[in-house]
């Protein structure tokens, strides 16, 4: 934790329509190759699903428009699709807020975005760090959200070294942590990596179900414990918010 008195920006990150948009040509080309007689709009709409038409005659939005909405939106990447959720998050918590992603190369959480509080004495990180998964707020979501296996290997391979007055460092201890986080939907540290402060994170997943992503706020341990049922609250709150925009599943399955 460091005193600041400017937050730091984010870069702008360029966006890829991707294949998607290759796919959606192809089905097109698809359909009117099958109708050589040619279609209208309203026909091709409804034959690719952007159209149904109900029983009182009039057309309505069909699945696939909405599958092609989310296929746009799931090619912008989290950064930019979180940073007014962070942004409001900051202004109504008064806490830092961050965006942390499972890196790729290493069992550990990185930090991706983030809102920085505007109080003189807050929590703040650089973007791109890397944090351990064991002792972290980010890092035990991450962890609870595997699948046992990946788990299990995790806590073999990995020494939970006490990096803070407060870290876990007995693996059952740590166990029956991320149980508990798995159930409430909700990872709380308090001085378990940095000394005199504490994290909130809850899980945003994606349109298939797995945890894409996690957010925290984090702040000054008196702060943090002092207001911790309203913070913990905004934090669900605002991470259901953003997996509805990407198009969560009803049911959580594990972390990929």
């Amino acid at each position: 934790m460091r005193t600041e008195t400017q937050p730091e920006g984010s870069a702008q990150r360029p966006r890829d329509g991707g294949p998607r948009a290759i796919g959606r040509v192809l089905q097109t080309l698809e359909v009117l190759a099958r109708h050589r007689e040619g279609e209208t709009l309203s026909q091709l709409s409804h034959r690719l699903g952007y159209l149904v038409r109900g029983a009182d005659s009039r057309y309505r939005l069909g699945p696939g428009a909405f599958t092609f909405a989310m296929a746009a939106l799931s090619s912008r990447e989290l950064p930019e699709l979180a940073r007014p959720f962070l942004e409001d998050l900051v202004e109504r918590c008064g806490e830092t807020a961050l965006i942390s992603t499972l890196a790729t190369d290493a069992p550990v959480a990185v930090y991706i975005d983030k809102v920085d509080s505007q109080n003189p004495l807050r929590y703040t990180v650089s973007l791109g760090e890397r944090r351990p998964l064991y002792c972290t707020a980010v890092g035990k979501l991450f962890l609870a959200y595997m699948t046992p296996e990946a788990q299990d290997e995790y806590l073999h391979n990995t020494r939970l070294k006490p990096v803070a007055r407060h870290t876990i460092t007995d693996r059952a201890a740590l166990k029956r942590n991320l149980a508990e986080i798995r159930r409430t939907g909700l990872s709380v540290t308090r001085e378990e990596v940095v000394e005199g402060a504490g994290g909130i994170a809850a899980p945003i997943f994606d349109r298939e179900g797995h945890l894409a992503a996690a957010l925290v706020v984090a702040g000054p341990s008196p702060r943090m414990n002092a207001n911790f049922a309203r913070l913990a609250k905004q934090v669900k709150d605002t991470a259901r918010s953003l997996s509805r925009v990407l198009g969560a599943a009803d049911r959580p399955v594990e972390a990929r």
